[in-house]
């Protein structure tokens, strides 16, 4: 372990290793590649249709993929469940890159996770009724734990795992994840909706430049292209229906014909170091973390305001943080997800914080190809801005061909572009007003 080293570089924030898992990809420059061709992730549900659901596509893990992952999860990563077994692949794949040892073992290293909390299937939701006293109204959750764990527990037959209570909770991953890298020093589970996987690698950002930390790992995972999730989604408006459409077309960010976002699953993960420990341990340098804001309001539990105020203020900060003007900013990985209103407000704060530029300001929605795997969404985008850097590259946003009033006036990238990038913007706003922006620069830092 190197030691902790005092000088001026130590709360400069850079980026060390990257991992990613989605869709039948497990790792990010493949997955790059097949954004950059104009590809998809964005498939029929093998279930969906069996349940039922209008929606029935999703940007899901690959069934043999995901058997594969959770095979070769080793023993001692401890039990993971379905989201937890993505981020320990995401996770070990950026430790791995990143060069640090395979145990930090310092107090000194933390962990910051983004997962929202898992929802029961169909026969945990049987199983836990037969513990419901409806007169009562009364739920003897003792009786249904014990169920699970003590000597009467059911067979792996019936659906139920006794370790499933502890896999579903999130905070279970990230002290997984901690102990298995030796790297406890500080432990945080993000469930800030659709923001969470910005916000968890903000949060990193913070403790580093602080000089608290001297490294992090810093991402999400989520695994919710479940019956529960797709319904709940779905009743509140905001998922887009098949509608027998070509699967590939339905994620439509910014275009006047969106009507909903398309669910997703995946995990992705950065090592986060000072820039003064990484370059004493000769660690190569992929990209700096040049700047952070969060940002929470309440305007409605679905949206915020249509002019895009909230978002604006948000961005603004983000720019304040980094020390940078909206000149500074080459390309805008955008939240893009596909709603009328996300899309709406979006592009209205886009408008207002970049003026006239804004049409010549280069924006990819990633979501159009990569579905919207929620609190994972933004440490994913996180990853493709890095490789965005690292490759002089703009992905394309698929499926737009004609904005609405309010989109129209943006320079939506819609096939691969080479393009000078030395710093990017990369936006996560989620339900119920939690709103954050990154900013992500090259190697050597944004230009000043």
């Amino acid at each position: 372990m190197t030691p902790h080293i005092s000088n001026g570089a130590e709360h400069e924030v850079v980026v060390t290793g990257i991992g990613l898992v989605a869709g039948q990809l497990t790792d990010p420059e493949a997955l790059f590649d097949h954004l950059a061709e104009g590809r998809t992730l964005i498939t029929e549900h093998p279930l969906h249709k069996e349940w039922g659901v209008p929606c029935a596509v999703s940007a899901h893990i690959d069934p043999e993929v995901r058997q594969q992952l959770a095979d070769a999860v080793p023993e001692e990563a401890g039990p993971l469940g379905s989201a937890g077994v993505l981020a320990w692949h995401a996770a070990a794949q950026a430790w791995q890159r990143s060069g640090l040892p395979r145990r930090l073992d310092s107090e000194r290293g933390g962990v910051f996770l983004a997962c929202n909390r898992m929802v029961m299937e169909p026969a945990e939701l049987t199983a836990l009724a037969d513990h419901v006293d409806h007169e009562a109204g009364a739920l003897d959750l003792d009786g249904y734990l014990e169920r699970l764990d003590g000597p009467a527990a059911p067979d792996a037959a019936d659906g139920l795992d006794p370790q499933r209570y502890q896999k579903v909770q999130p905070d279970s991953a990230t002290a997984a994840l901690a102990d298995y890298f030796g790297a406890a020093g500080v432990l945080e589970t993000h469930a800030d909706a659709c923001a969470a996987g910005g916000m968890a690698i903000g949060s990193a950002y913070r403790y580093l430049r602080s000089g608290t930390l001297d490294v992090a790992l810093a991402g999400g995972a989520e695994s919710l292209t479940t019956l529960t999730s797709v319904t709940a989604f779905y009743g509140v408006g905001a998922l887009a229906p098949a509608d027998g459409r070509d699967p590939a077309q339905i994620s439509r960010p910014f275009d006047k014909d969106r009507s909903g976002f398309v669910i997703g699953d995946g995990a992705a993960f950065l090592v986060l170091e000072s820039r003064a420990h990484a370059e004493a341990r000769g660690a190569r340098i992929l990209a700096t973390v040049a700047g952070y804001a969060g940002v929470t309001e309440a305007v409605k539990m679905t949206s915020s305001s249509r002019d895009g105020a909230d978002y604006a203020q948000c961005m603004r900060a983000a720019l304040t943080d980094a020390g940078l003007v909206p000149e500074d900013i080459d390309h805008v990985n955008a939240h893009g997800t596909s709603t009328e209103a996300n899309d709406t407000c979006e592009a209205a704060a886009l408008h207002t914080v970049f003026g006239a530029r804004a049409a010549h300001l280069p924006i990819t929605g990633n979501k159009s190809a990569m579905g919207h795997s929620l609190a994972n969404s933004g440490a994913a985008e996180a990853v493709l801005s890095v490789l965005s850097l690292q490759r002089q590259t703009l992905l394309p946003t698929l499926n737009f061909t004609e904005p609405d009033e309010v989109t129209s006036g943006l320079d939506v990238v819609t096939e691969r572009r080479p393009a000078r990038v030395t710093a990017v913007l990369s936006n996560s706003f989620g339900f119920g007003g939690q709103n954050c922006s990154l900013i992500l620069a090259e190697a050597g830092g944004a230009r000043p």
